[in-house]
C-alpha cells in the first residue's frame, strides 16, 4: 500500500462524530511504514459537500463514481484487517493539497 492510494475500508463499530461504515479513504502514512506495520494512517472520504475550507477538501479519483471530499478531522490509524481493497490513487496535486491541510489541522 503506497502513500496516496485510495482504499476501501470498513469503519463500522464507530460512534458519531467518528466516520463509520464502508467507505473510501486516502492513505497518508509513508509507503515504507505501510510495508512494515500492521496499521496505516488514512483520511476517510465522504460524498457530502465541504463544510469548512481546509478541513474537507474535494479530491478526484477516476475509480470513485461520486465527487469525494477528504475529511481531514477524520484522520485515523486503520488496522489492515479493515482494508477491503484498493480503488485508485490521488493525483500528486491533490495529495499535496491534502498534506497542506493535514499540517494546518495538526498545528497551532
Amino acid at each position: 500500500m503506497t502513500r496516496g492510494s485510495v482504499i476501501w475500508v470498513d469503519l463500522s463499530g464507530t460512534a458519531p462524530p467518528e466516520m463509520g461504515r464502508r467507505r473510501p479513504a486516502v492513505v497518508v502514512s509513508g509507503s515504507v511504514h505501510n510495508q512494515i506495520l500492521d496499521t496505516l494512517v488514512a483520511v476517510p472520504l465522504s460524498s457530502q459537500a465541504p463544510e469548512i475550507p481546509l478541513l474537507r477538501l474535494r479530491v478526484v479519483t477516476a475509480a470513485l463514481r461520486r465527487v469525494s471530499y477528504a475529511v481531514v478531522p477524520g484522520l485515523r490509524q486503520i488496522k489492515r484487517s479493515r482494508i477491503l481493497g484498493q480503488a485508485g490513487h490521488l493525483s500528486a496535486e491533490d495529495l499535496a493539497r491534502l498534506d497542506h491541510a493535514i499540517r494546518a489541522y495538526l498545528s497551532d
